[in-house]
């Protein structure tokens, strides 16, 4: 049994942050998508190992969802497998954009 365990050990999910995302596409609620370049990053930016949605826009607190989703107050933010991300906002309107993140090296 305890010769397992490190088996067991390798086989738990591993979060990939930090990501490095860009956005080229924006759609607003009720509209057409337009083009869009947004860069944005989800980093652990304290050492109690909070993690942020770091932007031009500034930092925004995230909570890890899932191995590849973070929430904070109206956004959310999912990366799949293969980079496709979708990040949504809702506010006063939903906006949604589509991109690609990466993991940061």
């Amino acid at each position: 049994m305890i010769r397992a365990l490190p088996l067991v050990l390798l086989a738990l999910p591993v979060h990939a942050e930090p990501w490095a995302c860009t956005f080229t596409a924006e759609c607003v609620a009720g509209e057409d998508c337009a083009a869009t370049h947004w860069d944005a990053e989800v980093i652990a930016a304290d050492h109690e190992g909070q993690l942020f949605l770091s932007s031009v826009s500034g930092d925004t607190a995230v909570t890890r969802l899932g191995d590849d989703a973070y929430a904070a107050p109206d956004t959310l933010l999912s990366i799949s497998a293969n980079g496709t991300a979708t990040l949504s906002t809702h506010l006063e309107i939903a906006l949604t954009y589509f991109g690609t993140c990466e993991v940061l090296e």
